[in-house]
């Protein structure tokens, strides 16, 4: 949305802007209201989710804990609580770009140099089944883009 705000700001700049130039724009504050509200649920229950997340790694066959013999469990509760923060910003201001541009190219070097990409396919996976627990359907068809940008950029 910002970017889109600012390219918009660009391409009409010496000429008014077109009903296609506008469309973004229309869409986006059409679906404002869901979006805030499901803004204020993710950050309100914030906790409980990533709880809820970790819950369903512990229940998954493969122990998503451990690299080795290593505990990773505090620093996958401070990633899942990042990861979480920044979806919701994503989804509140419709911004992928941002999202893909920024966090994501940042932790997916990261997630790449650690090979935590099996890991990371697992995990950016359960949390699209969690946050259904948590929102109505129509702001988990909100977040789910953001949620699968994730997975596909740190499962591979």
């Amino acid at each position: 949305m910002l970017k889109q705000l600012t390219d918009l700001s660009r391409d009409c700049d010496g000429r008014y802007a077109q009903n296609q130039d506008l469309k973004f724009l229309k869409d986006y504050l059409d679906s404002a209201e869901g979006r805030i509200k499901a803004y204020e649920k993710m950050t309100g229950k914030a906790e409980e989710i990533v709880e809820s997340w970790e819950e369903a790694k512990r229940n998954y066959p493969q122990d998503l804990f451990h690299q080795g013999s290593y505990d990773m469990t505090d620093i996958c509760k401070r990633d899942m609580k990042d990861a979480l923060r920044c979806a919701a910003a994503a989804m509140l201001f419709n911004d992928l770009d941002r999202l893909r541009e920024g966090m994501l190219i940042w932790y997916g070097t990261i997630v790449k140099s650690f090979r935590y990409t099996k890991y990371a396919a697992v995990v950016y996976l359960l949390i699209q089944d969690v946050i259904k627990l948590y929102l109505d359907p129509l702001e988990t068809e909100m977040i789910l883009p953001v949620l699968q940008l994730q997975h596909a950029v740190l499962s591979n």
